[in-house]
């Protein structure tokens, strides 16, 4: 039973507080040397989408521990946020700040196709104990199939909405949004989808929307989901066509200037560009 996503529509994977602190791929298994999480909650993969008429408005800010963010890029409580930079410009280490500091009840970070030396260092280095304790890691490396790097971002993606239900305020951190949409490239390619913009298929673009909707705010009195999405600019392009799709359905975009990282300025936030 494989959904159009190229899921399988009813498979169900562990879900709730036993995942945290725990590292996981994207089809639940364990990769942190430790036995499966002992739950015996689970939840589909695929949820339905949200009634925007139900959301709780925005109306307080987040307090993501980082000073130029705070002072002149404030982000509410239930924004999806997109983190525009190219390789190389300290993007990595800022969500390892907001994922330390931010006040927030839960963290998950998902990391698609990232190289497995940058999973492990994130998880020991950036994240930290501290930032551990209360999180939920889903990994699907770059070496792992399109298939499983798209599971990954879903399962990620629907653990947040689980703390959500259960009234807890989730930052959501996917690293990153590109990654997924090359998987998604990569197999619709394989089927005989025609290319389009730049070689992206027109489902591709569909699928952008589909992921990050499920983020934001719940019902009324419920919890939320604030959501950092980085999205890798090819060549600093800013018009890079799957950069312009993420900024078009996103709520608000923080770049990252080379030129700054450069200078040894960091975090690399270009306070006008964004």
């Amino acid at each position: 039973n494989i959904s159009a996503e190229g899921l399988q529509s009813g498979k169900q994977l562990p879900l709730g507080p036993a995942l945290l602190g725990r590292v996981l791929d994207g089809s639940g298994k364990p990769l942190d040397g430790l036995p499966s999480p002992d739950t015996t909650e689970t939840g589909a993969l695929i949820t339905p989408p949200f009634n925007p008429l139900q959301r709780t408005p925005i109306e307080h800010v987040l307090d993501t521990g980082v000073r130029p963010i705070n002072a002149l890029l404030t982000v509410g409580r239930g924004q999806r946020m997109g983190l525009f930079a190219g390789s190389g410009v300290g993007k990595s280490v800022l969500l390892g700040m907001m994922a330390r500091y931010t006040r927030a009840d839960v963290i998950v970070v998902g990391l698609i196709g990232e190289r497995g030396r940058e999973v492990k260092d994130f998880i020991e280095n950036i994240l930290g104990a501290e930032g551990r304790a209360r999180s939920v890691v889903i990994a699907a490396p770059a070496d792992v199939s399109p298939l499983l790097r798209m599971q990954g971002a879903a399962y990620a993606t629907r653990i947040a909405e689980d703390f959500r239900d259960r009234g807890q305020h989730v930052l959501l951190i996917m690293d990153s949004l590109t990654r997924y949409a090359m998987a998604q490239r990569e197999i619709a390619l394989a089927i005989g989808e025609p290319p389009a913009t730049k070689g992206y298929p027109p489902s591709v673009f569909a699928k952008l929307p589909a992921l990050v909707e499920r983020a934001g705010n719940g019902i009324s009195g419920g919890g939320s989901i604030t959501a950092f999405y980085t999205v890798l600019t090819e060549g600093d392009d800013q018009q890079d066509p799957i950069a312009d799709s993420a900024r078009a359905i996103l709520d608000g975009h923080i770049v990252l200037s080379r030129r700054l990282a450069e200078a040894g300025h960091y975090p690399a936030i270009d306070i006008e560009a964004s």
